[in-house]
């Protein structure tokens, strides 16, 4: 694992080096109501994105965006390691009557599981997809926003890295041990990128307080919120290890016994690593930075 703070790489910071890689077909797993991929286009106008979401209540918004973009493919279906149909739980949606942050879209949600049904979720059936049955040409660009499902998207896009290739990906990470050996083995060098943390009840600082607020006073830290409301903040955590299991086991004891957190992976593969390392670097210059040596 490396870090990708040496490159200047905060949240979403990876969309403007789209422009410097060769255009092409992209792909939004998890697409939502499609803001991820206006951020591909905008950045790479030349491309083309297939954004795959199957929670109705995001479609309606990501439909009609894509009605007037002819750019954008919409599959209502959710990657991963197989076709069929699933659960999809979704355990917070918007009530626009309600909603005093975030997205005032009635029905949205950025939250949603496969898996059998949960209590208090929201549940639908939906569409599920291999990737690599789907599409067959080089990917770009895969981002992968899936609440827990990143494992199933990558094993079933394994056909296309074979045959065509995944230049670049950017993959949401909680701790999975299993993810970071599955894109290695499909030739990715792995960087993370800005944390996102949220305060938990398992924290002792929270154990007596009527809501959970508190995280650990790491270097860097913002408060913000979330998309669905919920307290969060933007930090670098001092990472100790590197090597994949000691970095999954640091990241989900964090998680267990501190505070929430994830990152998100930016997966390069080794074939355009030279020109990311290039974009990296020049978007780092421009932003007052300089890669580490």
């Amino acid at each position: 694992m490396n870090c990708g703070q040496r490159f200047g790489v905060g949240p979403d910071s990876i969309y403007p080096l789209l422009g410097g890689l060769q255009p092409g077909l992209m792909v939004d797993a998890g697409a939502a109501i499609g803001m991820k991929t206006r951020e591909m286009l905008k950045y790479s106008p030349a491309s083309r994105v297939v954004a795959y979401e199957p929670f109705p209540g995001n479609l309606a918004y990501l439909n009609q965006y894509a009605a007037g973009e002819p750019r954008v493919t919409v599959r209502p279906a959710a990657l991963a390691d197989r076709h069929g149909r699933e659960q999809l739980n979704v355990a917070q949606v918007v009530d626009f009557a309600k909603a005093t942050h975030g997205f005032r879209l009635p029905g949205f949600s950025a939250l949603g599981e496969l898996g059998g049904i949960k209590r208090g979720a929201v549940s639908v059936t939906v569409d599920v997809v291999r990737l690599d049955e789907e599409i067959d040409e080089p990917v770009r660009f895969l981002k992968i926003d899936v609440q827990g499902s990143e494992r199933r998207v990558l094993e079933g896009a394994a056909g296309i890295v074979a045959r065509h290739g995944i230049d670049l990906a950017y993959v949401e990470f909680g701790g999975s041990l299993r993810v970071l050996r599955l894109l290695e083995a499909q030739g990715f060098v792995l960087f993370d990128s800005l944390f996102l943390a949220w305060p938990t009840r398992r924290y002792w600082r929270n154990w007596f307080r009527r809501e959970a607020t508190e995280m650990p006073r790491w270097n860097g830290l913002t408060r913000m919120r979330t998309t669905m409301g919920g307290r969060a903040a933007r930090v670098w955590p001092p990472a100790p290890f590197r090597r994949f299991w000691l970095y999954a086991a640091w990241l989900m004891l964090n998680r267990i016994f501190r505070t929430g957190l994830s990152t998100d992976l930016i997966c390069v593969h080794r074939s355009v690593l030279e020109r990311f390392f290039d974009l990296a670097e020049a978007a780092a210059t421009a932003n007052g930075q300089h890669r580490e040596t």
